[in-house]
């Protein structure tokens, strides 16, 4: 593969042809355009950075930088939203703080405290909860500041804490219990994105999403929001069908949750067929 691929971007199906070199279907971008819809690309940004696809968000932003001057002014404020930077900041593949100078003088188990205000710096905040007392457990304080940004719903600030506590050798219960949390909502979140994109996607159909919702759902079954998704696409079906006559009206909502479980039986099946074979 080409280094810089996005430098021989001139048109919307080059965009097409990039994304399809990486492994990604587009969900907005349409050959039916062929000069470069932005309102599509940025939306094809988001799901790719919901995906986890960060190389190839990496390459649509060089395009768009490349194409500054043809890109129209209210698009240059979600450009700099999806600064390179931010992006290598989520990504597991990257350490975001690698591109900081003096990185690796920071990040040592001597200078937790400039680490810590580093990695905060990153969205202008400030430590709230961090006992700065050289007496003070290093780790232990680490995790109760990963707690606190975890009830304020900072979830991807923690994941980021906690992904820096291991780079300083910082072991402690409360860091190991917040970034599991805060890794699953953000994994969730993510997940949820990307459904959302499915359904609105003119070049999916019914049929994708829903085949979309039953994977995430075999992947997290814990999560409710999936199974509520397919109760709504079961519901709307039932509706557009009207599949139980008269017996809809009565006991629609037994009626969404019998199909809703043949759905999900169903799939079970068929995985684990597939896997079998």
């Amino acid at each position: 593969m080409a280094t810089d691929v996005s430098d021989n971007i001139a048109n919307q199906n080059d965009l097409i042809a990039m994304c399809q070199e990486y492994g990604w279907d587009p969900l907005f971008l349409s050959k039916e355009q062929i000069n470069i819809e932005w309102d599509s690309f940025f939306r094809e940004v988001e799901v790719c950075r919901a995906a986890g696809e960060w190389k190839l968000c990496e390459e649509l932003l060089k395009v768009a930088k490349r194409m500054k001057g043809k890109l129209p002014v209210n698009y240059s404020s979600q450009l700099a939203q999806y600064a390179a930077s931010d992006l290598l900041q989520q990504s597991s593949r990257y350490s975001w703080f690698e591109s900081l100078p003096g990185w690796r003088h920071l990040f040592n188990k001597h200078r937790v405290s400039d680490a810590l205000r580093l990695v905060l710096s990153g969205q202008n905040l400030e430590p709230q909860v961090f006992c700065f007392d050289s007496k003070a457990d290093s780790a232990e304080q680490w995790g109760l500041e990963m707690k606190y940004w975890n009830t304020q719903q900072k979830h991807e600030l923690a994941v980021a804490l906690g992904n820096s506590a291991s780079l300083l050798d910082l072991s402690h219960p409360g860091i190991s219990q917040c970034l599991e949390e805060s890794t699953l909502i953000v994994e969730r979140m993510n997940q949820q994105i990307v459904l959302k994109a499915i359904k609105q996607s003119p070049l999916r159909s019914r049929s994708d999403y829903e085949k979309s919702i039953l994977k995430a759902w075999a992947l997290d079954p814990d999560c409710d929001v999936y199974l509520d998704l397919l109760r709504k696409v079961v519901a709307f079906r039932l509706r557009q069908t009207k599949q139980y006559g008269l017996l809809a009206d009565e006991f629609r909502r037994e009626i969404v949750e019998f199909e809703v479980t043949k759905k999900l039986v169903r799939y079970l099946m068929q995985a684990g067929s597939e896997h079998a074979s």
